[in-house]
């Protein structure tokens, strides 16, 4: 049995309620007093953070929901970003959870992780914001990604680490919630420590748009990192290991300043 069996073995899956019915599958890990709660990005699952769990499994308590039509979670009909939203705060409200949390997200997740910081700040020990961006601009990368939708299951099957929802799911979110996206007006409301990652040659966001929302953000840390992908959890693991350590270790009192944007 290779690492990752043994890592996903550990975890614990239920559906937790979100609200009309719904649910979201979720893993819940570790025997840590602090929870950790980490939210994928969009096309993605829980799984994509399976090199932090194995990082901070033995310290902490991790659990992770799937959004709605991701890594095994049924898919509701929706024209709204507003939904996904809509899921997570009824999620957070199932999971009651005792303490104020860390949240960990990626891209998507960020949206909806900053989002619920903002507006629940007593929950929210301290965020985690990866190549995560106030909104989803126009270009070749969201002009690929909507006219081709229909190769997501061909992707799922050849990559299902990476990817974990069907072509009509994709197209909901390239051509649908992609769109929806914006919260650049949240960011100056989120009074928690917050680390933010970015890679240099992010091809969905640019480093511009990183700067911006880290100098939007009063009480934040901005990290770049060398990664020309999406998923600096995947491909850069090591260090975003060591980021988030050395974060979650930090003292809960400011942390620092974030950047200039000019």
């Amino acid at each position: 049995m290779d690492w990752s069996k043994r890592l996903e073995s550990q975890f614990e899956r239920r559906h937790v309620p979100c609200g009309g019915g719904r649910y979201l599958l979720t893993y819940s890990g570790g025997e840590g007093k602090e929870t950790l709660v980490f939210l994928h990005g969009a096309a993605s699952s829980w799984w994509s953070f399976r090199h932090q769990y194995r990082h901070l499994v033995g310290e902490y308590r991790i659990v992770a929901p799937n959004f709605r039509g991701h890594g095994g979670t049924p898919w509701t009909e929706t024209e709204q970003l507003e939904d996904f939203y809509a899921d997570i705060c009824q999620w957070f409200a199932s999971m009651d959870f005792p303490e104020p949390v860390t949240i960990v997200s990626h891209s998507l997740g960020g949206y909806l992780g900053a989002r619920y910081a903002s507006e629940h700040s007593s929950r929210v020990r301290r965020l985690v914001l990866m190549n995560s961006c106030g909104n989803f601009e126009w270009g070749f990368a969201r002009a690929f990604l909507e006219y081709c939708w229909p190769g997501a299951d061909l992707v799922r099957r050849l990559l299902p680490g990476l990817v974990s929802v069907n072509s009509y799911m994709a197209g909901c979110l390239a051509k649908v919630i992609f769109p929806q996206w914006n919260c650049w007006d949240i960011y100056p409301k989120l009074t928690m420590p917050t680390l933010i990652i970015f890679g240099t040659f992010d091809p969905l966001f640019s480093l511009k748009q990183g700067r911006r929302m880290a100098a939007l953000i009063p009480n934040s840390h901005f990290e770049i990192l060398p990664c020309s992908g999406h998923n600096p959890q995947l491909d850069h693991a090591r260090e975003v290991n060591r980021l988030v350590r050395d974060f979650l270790k930090a003292p809960s009192a400011p942390y620092y300043r974030s950047v200039s944007l000019y």
